[in-house]
C-alpha cells in the first residue's frame, strides 16, 4: 500500500454520493502500452450500478487512444464537504452512445455547456463504462490530522423539501381552490417556499411559436422578472424544456468556470461559439439549480425552476417533488385555458369612460416598435411581442375611442395582436402584461373585471407615437 493512503474495501459507490454530484472536476489517468501516461480532467463522472461508473467521453483522443492499448484507468474523485480524495481503479467494459446511461450522462453534460451557450461545441460523444476494481481513500491531511476514526463518511447533505404526502396534498389543495391563472401562478410559486421548503422559484410559460419560454412568475427575488425571456436549449432552464426532462445542477459556480474555459479555449483557436446572456430572475452566486417541464396531455406547456445558494442542495427526491408539483400547474393551467376559451362573456357592450381625463395629468408617452411588438413608456423598456401588442392595441381605443372596459374575445379578434388561431395562450399573456404593469408601477393598469373582462386604468395622458421602421 502507497503511504498516505487508506485501504477501505468496504467501500461502496453509494458511499461516495458527494463526489459525483462533480462540485469539484474528477481527474482520469491512463497510460498508453509503453506506459506513457495521460492526465485529464472529466466534465462528469456517474454511477451506474453498484460495481459500474460512466465517464462522460468529449475530448479524449488521447485517453480513447490510450483504453484502447491498455484498458486500464483511475480516476481522482474529490468530496467537497471533507476534502478528501478518492481513487477508483477501473478496467473499461464498453462504450455507449445510446440508451439510459448515456442519455442520463448527455442530460448533466448539456446542462454545464448550456450556461455558455456551448451546445453546439460541447457535445457528449459517448458514454465510456468502466468496472470499478478498488476504491481507496486518499487521506485529507490538513483536516483529518489527530482524528482517531478515519473509516467514517459524513452524512451527504440532505435535500431542500423534504417533502411529505401531507406537504403535497396541501400544495394540491392550495391550487385546486385558484379561480383563475393569475392566482394559481402565485399560490403555486407560493407554495412552494411556504410548503415545500423552496425558497427561490420561477415559472415560465412556452410561447406560441414553441421556441421561447417566458417568465410569468417568480418568488424570492428582489425583482420578479416578468417578460423575461429563454431560448429553448439555452441554461438549464431552456434544456429543461427543449429535453422534456429535468435538468439539475449541483455545482453551479464550478459548472459556469469549466464551462467558460472551455469556451475560452475554443474561442482562442478560432471558434467562436454562439451563446447570448438570459435575463432571468435569478441569484447571483446560486450553488445549485433544479428545472423540471410542465407536461399536460404531453405537450410542454412551461418550466418550473428552484435554485439555492447552496451546492448540491437539491437530490433525487426534490426531483420527483418538482416534478408533481409542475405536473399540477401544467393541468391546471390547461384547464383554465380551455375554461377561458369556452366560456363567453356576460354579452353586454363594452362602455366609454365616464371619467373626465382632466388636462392637469403628467404626459406618458408610449413608443411601439411595429418589428417585435415592443412598447416603451418614455425612455423605458416595458414589453414585447404578444403581450406588447395587445397593451398596444388596447392603449389605442383607450385614446381613439374612449375606452376602459374590454373582452378577452374581442382581443382575440384583433387581427394587430397577430394570435394563433389555435392555443393562443391569452389569459397568460394578460396576466404577464398586468404583472409587468404592476412592477414597473407604471401609470397604466389592467384589472381584472370578470372572466374574460378587464378594466384599463390610466393614471396619466397617454402620447402614442409608433417608431418608424428601420
Amino acid at each position: 500500500m502507497t503511504e498516505g493512503t487508506h485501504s477501505e474495501p468496504e467501500l461502496r459507490l453509494r458511499d461516495l454520493q458527494m463526489c459525483f454530484e462533480g462540485l469539484v472536476p474528477a481527474v482520469v489517468a491512463t497510460a498508453d502500452a509503453d506506459g506513457q501516461p495521460n492526465v485529464t480532467y472529466l466534465s462528469r463522472v456517474q454511477i451506474v450500478d453498484e460495481e459500474r461508473v460512466a465517464l462522460s467521453n468529449q475530448f479524449f483522443s488521447k485517453t480513447a487512444r490510450n483504453i484502447a492499448e491498455n484498458p486500464r484507468a483511475e480516476v481522482l474523485l474529490i468530496d467537497e464537504n471533507t476534502y478528501d480524495q478518492f481513487r477508483l481503479a477501473l478496467r473499461y467494459e464498453r462504450t455507449e452512445r445510446h440508451g439510459r446511461v448515456f442519455e442520463a450522462l448527455r442530460r448533466d453534460v448539456d446542462a454545464i455547456a448550456a450556461l455558455e451557450g456551448m451546445q453546439d461545441v460541447f457535445k457528449l460523444r459517448a458514454a465510456d463504462v468502466y468496472r470499478v476494481v478498488q476504491i481507496e481513500r486518499v487521506l485529507a491531511a490538513v483536516h483529518r490530522r489527530g482524528e482517531a476514526d478515519v473509516g467514517a463518511l459524513p452524512e451527504a447533505p440532505k435535500g431542500t423539501s423534504g417533502a411529505s404526502a401531507t406537504e403535497i396534498a396541501e400544495l394540491s389543495g392550495r391550487l385546486g381552490r385558484c379561480g383563475d391563472l393569475d392566482t394559481l401562478v402565485s399560490a403555486a410559486l407560493t407554495g412552494l417556499a411556504e410548503v415545500l421548503g423552496f425558497e427561490y422559484s420561477l415559472l415560465m410559460l412556452l410561447d406560441e411559436a414553441h421556441d421561447r419560454l417566458y417568465t410569468i412568475g417568480s418568488h424570492g427575488y428582489a425583482a420578479e422578472g416578468v417578460g423575461s425571456e429563454v431560448e429553448l436549449g439555452a441554461g438549464v432552464v431552456g434544456m429543461a424544456a427543449q429535453q422534456c426532462q429535468p435538468v439539475r445542477v449541483g455545482r453551479l459556480l464550478q459548472a459556469r468556470k469549466y464551462s467558460r474555459s472551455v469556451r475560452l479555449s475554443f474561442e482562442a483557436g478560432g471558434q467562436v461559439a454562439p451563446g447570448v446572456e438570459i435575463p432571468t430572475p435569478g441569484l447571483e452566486r446560486a450553488g445549485s439549480q433544479l428545472a423540471v417541464p410542465a407536461m399536460a396531455l404531453g405537450r410542454l406547456v412551461g418550466v418550473l425552476m428552484v435554485e439555492s445558494e447552496r451546492p448540491a442542495a437539491f437530490d433525487d427526491a426534490d426531483e420527483a417533488v418538482l416534478n408533481v408539483v409542475a405536473s399540477m400547474i401544467a393541468s391546471a393551467i390547461e384547464v383554465d385555458i380551455a375554461r377561458e376559451r369556452s366560456e363567453a362573456d356576460d354579452g353586454s357592450s363594452p362602455m366609454p369612460s365616464k371619467d373626465p381625463r382632466g388636462a392637469a395629468q403628467p404626459t406618458t408617452q408610449v413608443r411601439f416598435f411595429e418589428v417585435d411588438g415592443s412598447v416603451f413608456l418614455g425612455t423605458e423598456y416595458l414589453i414585447k411581442g404578444v403581450a406588447g401588442r395587445i397593451l398596444w392595441s388596447l392603449v389605442n381605443a383607450y385614446v381613439r375611442e374612449d375606452r376602459e372596459e374590454f373582452t378577452n374575445r374581442e382581443i382575440r379578434l384583433d387581427p394587430t395582436v397577430d394570435l394563433p388561431e389555435f392555443r393562443d395562450n391569452l389569459e397568460s399573456r394578460l396576466i404577464l402584461l398586468k404583472r409587468r404593469l404592476d412592477e414597473r408601477e407604471a401609470p397604466i393598469r389592467i384589472v381584472k373585471t370578470g372572466r374574460g373582462r378587464l378594466r384599463l386604468e390610466v393614471q396619466a395622458r397617454l402620447q402614442l407615437d409608433v417608431a418608424p421602421a428601420r
